[in-house]
């Protein structure tokens, strides 16, 4: 049995190399954007009305509403199967 902190085999990382990082990159991005949105939003409220960082923190919340909407189709695309499976009634065994 091989611990954590042990390197992986060779076939081990010759198994893993092929696989692209899509899915973990756009999980990250979501959580990250989701995070944002709120915090993007507060300023919105905490600023001066009118005012040119008001102008600012709208566009920065609406880039990253829009990042966030992509990101969260790719995110239904790449995790379409598991979400049939859980439609279904049988979670797919990874």
């Amino acid at each position: 049995m091989r611990r954590n902190n042990q390197l992986k085999s060779k076939d081990e990382m010759k198994a893993s190399k092929g696989k692209s990082p899509k899915r973990s990159v756009v999980s990250i991005t979501l959580f990250i954007t989701f995070i944002l949105l709120p915090l993007t939003g507060k300023m919105i409220q905490l600023v001066e009305r009118g005012s040119d960082w008001e102008h600012v923190w709208v566009a920065t919340h609406m880039l990253i509403g829009f990042v966030f909407t992509g990101f969260g189709i790719f995110h239904i695309i790449y995790n379409w199967s598991a979400l049939k499976h859980y439609m279904k009634g049988k979670p797919k065994s990874e």
